[in-house]
């Protein structure tokens, strides 16, 4: 996803420069790698995209369901089939959409831990990101409640924190303040 959507800015710094033909090669290449992202790691029956380890002599799939199973969405080269259903699986309240979404792990997953790091807490840094994703792939209202969202979880604190309890917006323990 971030491959992409760096390959899409140097399409338009190129265009700004005047460089049409790199402008050109850097476009297709950031379709091209979004097309190969929904052959390879899409999974029609989970409705997401699953993350694969390296290994050999095949891949190895990584079936924890987390936000980056939805990024592929912040690309805003999904076709409309898809980018409903990784937006149904965001806006599920068993999964990704709790009181202060967006937990890095889904909630009814057997990994999430709520105050354990990366494995349940809400992250400004993943909201923002799909804040700015949801709004680029046409989902406006829904990255407005996100925003809306996440802005009241971090307004519950003194402090800014690096990670949020997803289900009542505390400050986990061991999250450091910013």
């Amino acid at each position: 996803t971030y491959l992409c959507l760096q390959q899409e800015a140097l399409g338009k710094m190129a265009a700004i420069i005047g460089e049409t033909a790199d402008a050109e090669m850097w476009a297709e290449r950031a379709e091209a790698l979004a097309q190969r992202m929904i052959r390879s790691m899409w999974d029609e029956k989970a409705g997401l995209f699953w993350a694969a380890l390296p290994a050999k002599p095949t891949r190895a799939l990584v079936r924890v369901r987390t936000p980056f199973n939805l990024f592929p969405l912040i690309t805003g080269r999904m076709p409309p089939e898809i980018a409903a259903r990784l937006v149904a699986h965001l806006t599920d309240e068993k999964q990704f959409w709790p009181r202060y979404p967006v937990p890095t792990v889904a909630l009814d997953d057997p990994k999430f831990d709520p105050l354990q790091m990366w494995r349940g807490p809400t992250w400004v840094n993943v909201n923002y990101l799909l804040i700015e994703g949801l709004q680029r792939a046409g989902y406006v209202d829904l990255a407005r409640e996100l925003r809306r969202r996440t802005l009241a979880m971090m307004m519950r604190e003194d402090d800014i924190y690096e990670y949020y309890h997803p289900q009542t917006g505390e400050a986990p323990p061991k999250a450091a303040s910013i």
